[in-house]
């Protein structure tokens, strides 16, 4: 069947649920909760009918017990017919909302082998950095920007356009964005910017808050640069992500979908969109494992849109404290490093001084969370050597009372310190720079 036809197809379905009032009732209450999953519903549940030759009025009419009986009869037809127990039981859920609708409540339940089996993702793998950026150059300006704004800021796809196009992230959700429709430049006041992603777009229904880094920055500027260049003057409910040559208006997620799995298909990849959110939060967990990095995990949950300790916090207080997002905002930045796939091969000085005072503080007994708690990007150097002397407790000729004396040298030089029969010392530890941390035996 023609694509065209499927939907023709798919749209009379619907069409022929919601010409029956009670059917449409069903829908509405459905359609409070997720507008998508009304239609779904409604369109699986006159699939069954069909195959069932029965009608939704004769399932309603059902008592308990009947209805056990033929919900069972149909799980053994689907598997007769070599459906996973993923799809029947996507045939089963929506039989048994119509059924609660009237009243017909199951007591027993109906098991699905399978159910929550999704054998085609078994094999999916997230994406490396380096394979992240084979992709941009079969991306154009918008695709690209929509592709960052879900595997750097860790997006859904219907937080950039919702179902049926009505809403989505809008100029207003960035507060720290500007577009200056003279210039035909959009500006950053502050980076990360923050990224606000509203109730009405998150699906779980809760208001929270993400950044977008320097890469998705420079890959969304493009984008609306592009807009305004090309006649579009944004404004604050102008979408993030628009309709070509349009006056700013949002696009439905399945318009959202295919923005990004184009370019996808055009690089000869098989992913499916909705790995970018793997991506981003595959790369942040493993941030998070740098002590020197200082970003909490319970950040991430917030960051991704589920609930957690500080998303309880935010809805009582509808906004962040200002010592909190400063935190965070210097954590996602320093963690950005490992989402980002430009200069994949070049490390900064700050990540370098980072890293080597993390294996320092490491070296000197600091905790993970310890470390965590420093900031080791403002921290001077001569707080960086009085902390790692304290933990060490060093007296002021170097000798350690209570722990073995340590010393960093290079690597060449700890030769003449372990080499030797008579040697006082070993190896404690290499840093990241190829430094020795030797210590003195006692």
């Amino acid at each position: 069947m023609a694509a065209t036809e499927e939907a023709y197809c798919e749209e009379s379905r619907l069409s022929r649920i919601l010409s029956d009032s009670e059917l449409a009732l069903w829908h509405a209450n459905l359609a409070e909760r997720s507008e998508l999953t009304a239609d779904i519903y409604a369109r699986r549940l006159d699939r069954f009918c069909e195959e069932f030759r029965r009608t939704p009025k004769d399932l309603a009419s059902l008592d308990p017990k009947g209805a056990y009986k033929m919900l069972i009869d149909a799980v053994q037809h689907y598997r007769g017919r070599n459906l996973r127990g993923s799809t029947i039981k996507g045939y089963v859920k929506p039989v048994i909302s119509w059924l609660a609708h009237n009243d017909v409540t199951l007591t027993k339940k109906v098991y699905v082998d399978g159910a929550n089996s999704t054998p085609t993702l078994r094999g999916e793998k997230t994406p490396e950095p380096y394979e992240l950026h084979s992709v941009w150059r079969f991306c154009d300006e918008r695709q690209a920007a929509a592709i960052a704004l879900e595997a750097f800021a860790g997006f859904r796809p219907q937080v950039l356009g919702n179902y049926r196009a009505t809403d989505g992230l809008l100029i207003s959700d960035l507060p720290e964005m500007e577009a200056d429709n003279g210039s035909k430049k959009i500006n950053f006041k502050l980076t990360p910017p923050r990224v606000i992603v509203r109730e009405e777009l998150s699906k779980e229904g809760n208001q929270y808050e993400g950044f977008l880094c320097e890469e998705g920055c420079t890959r969304l500027a493009k984008h609306l640069e592009k807009r305004m260049q090309l006649g579009e003057t944004l404004g604050p409910e102008s979408a993030i992500i628009a309709e070509d040559l349009g006056e700013g208006r949002v696009l439905t997620t399945k318009s959202m979908y295919e923005i990004v799995k184009t370019p996808f298909r055009h690089a000869g990849l098989s992913w499916r969109p909705y790995i970018l959110r793997r991506y981003f939060a595959t790369r942040m967990s493993q941030a998070a494992g740098k002590p020197e990095v200082g970003l909490l995990e319970s950040w991430i949950t917030f960051w991704m849109g589920h609930h957690g300790d500080v998303e309880a916090t935010y809805r009582v207080k509808k906004e962040l404290s200002e010592s909190l997002l400063d935190q965070m905002r210097e954590a996602y930045r320093r963690a950005s490093e490992m989402l980002q796939t430009t200069g994949l091969h070049r490390e900064t000085n700050s990540q370098v001084r980072r890293e080597f005072r993390a294996e320092a503080f490491i070296s000197a007994g600091y905790s993970d969370g310890e470390i965590k708690s420093l900031d080791l990007d403002k921290m001077t150097t001569e707080e960086f050597r009085e902390l790692i002397r304290k933990r060490l407790k060093l007296n002021a000729v170097g000798e350690a009372p209570t722990k073995p004396r340590q010393l960093i040298v290079k690597a060449c030089d700890a030769r003449k310190y372990i080499n030797t029969s008579a040697s006082e010392w070993r190896v404690a530890t290499t840093l990241a720079n190829g430094d020795v941390v030797i210590e003195q035996l006692r």
